[in-house]
């Protein structure tokens, strides 16, 4: 009897903890977000998945003034969409850009006039 209970206790923690896990895999893409230009910014907002065995995903706000360049190292589980935008302060010029790994670039964009705000985005392949 008490075999059995033990059995269906493990069975049971083992369903739980497949269904607490929305990514069992743990399929997740090492992401980096980079800010250039000249200056500060007035505010940078960027996703982060809350951990690689987590489908869920965060946004994070930062406030400024916030000096360039800036950096941030994060994981984005597979399938989900990797985004930074920023501010800039006054009539500046900005540049963000999305890495892999830190290294291969997938996606790059500047601030379509100055003053205006930038944003990089990539859904990430699943």
């Amino acid at each position: 009897m008490i075999k059995k209970a033990v059995s269906a206790a493990v069975v049971l923690a083992a369903v739980l903890g497949l269904v607490a896990c929305t990514n069992p895999t743990g399929k997740s893409w090492a992401i980096s977000y980079e800010v250039t230009g000249s200056g500060t910014t007035s505010g940078i907002t960027y996703s982060q998945s809350v951990d690689r065995y987590q489908d869920d995903s965060t946004q994070h706000q930062l406030t400024g003034p916030l000096g360039l360049p800036w950096k941030q190292d994060v994981i984005i589980s597979a399938g989900r969409d990797a985004s930074v935008t920023a501010t800039p302060t006054g009539n500046a010029t900005l540049t963000c850009r999305i890495l892999l790994d830190k290294q291969r670039e997938l996606a790059k964009a500047t601030s379509p006039a100055p003053g205006k705000p930038v944003t990089c985005s990539k859904t990430t392949d699943s």
